[in-house]
């Protein structure tokens, strides 16, 4: 039987980490997806006047160069705009493996509630929650053997042996 990787209950505001491996996980993706973003949006920032500044000699072309890293703000907006793309498309991509079992978790346990057999339990090899779903697919398994063996028979007759 496959555990899920979470934390005891009983006392929910002291645990930070409820599960820890998922958590710190996102956190140390995003902070690598932000750091190679700002230091693509410095570089972008910066390159144009760096490369003035180490390939030329002369002193009317280092002027505008320098000058030109006085006013950096106006590259800095493009830069910082295409860096919050970069984290909203790779929020939407990452996500989808967070809210796709999430979905799917919220179906199984609906139709647990509404006394349905719930549909088969499948997630992406990439999804998080994949013990979350192996505890969720034995606990269907085990509602739906005891469903066959309370359901009653045709006709209303109990099965063989219980006969008194």
């Amino acid at each position: 039987m496959v555990e899920a990787n979470v934390a005891t209950v009983g006392n929910r505001r002291r645990t930070r980490l409820v599960d820890r491996q998922f958590q710190l996980g996102l956190a140390v993706r995003l902070l690598m997806v932000l750091t190679i973003l700002f230091a693509a949006g410095l570089l972008l920032a910066f390159a144009p006047s760096y490369y003035v500044l180490a390939t030329t000699n002369d002193l009317k072309s280092l002027e505008p160069a320098a000058a030109e890293f006085l006013v950096l703000h106006k590259r800095l907006l493009p830069a910082a705009l295409l860096s919050l793309a970069g984290i909203f498309i790779y929020a939407i991509f990452f996500s989808h493996r967070i809210a796709g079992p999430l979905y799917r978790i919220n179906a199984i346990l609906r139709a647990l509630i509404e006394d349905r057999d719930p549909p088969v339990v499948k997630f992406r090899d990439d999804d998080y929650f994949q013990p979350t779903a192996a505890l969720l697919k034995e606990l269907s398994e085990k509602l739906h053997a005891s469903r066959r063996i309370t359901a009653p028979r045709a006709g209303g007759n109990p099965p063989p042996g219980d006969a008194k």
